[in-house]
């Protein structure tokens, strides 16, 4: 019985673990902030602040990031897919 409970147990976490893990994979630019990405800063979030645009994901470190990525959206994604893309 001991050897199905620590069975059981690994297969529920290797399963959660793996969740967690495609969770984090959610945003564009591999969850770095976008507006961050403009200002030629690589910062990771947890892609808890976001926004979708043309059916992508992308993640923001703080609200006032979104804010200010937001009144130009399609500058804003061309010079954070610039400066990622060149950063790789």
């Amino acid at each position: 019985m001991k050897n199905v409970t620590l069975a059981l147990a690994g297969a529920i976490l290797l399963a959660t673990g793996s969740a967690a893990l495609a969770a984090g994979d959610l945003g564009e630019f591999s969850n770095n902030c976008a507006f961050g990405l403009t200002k030629g800063e690589k910062k990771f979030t947890d892609c808890s602040v976001q926004e979708k645009i043309d059916g992508k994901l992308y993640c923001f470190s703080k609200q006032s990031a979104k804010e200010e990525f937001m009144k130009d959206p399609e500058g804003n994604l061309a010079a954070a897919e610039a400066f990622y893309n060149d950063n790789q």
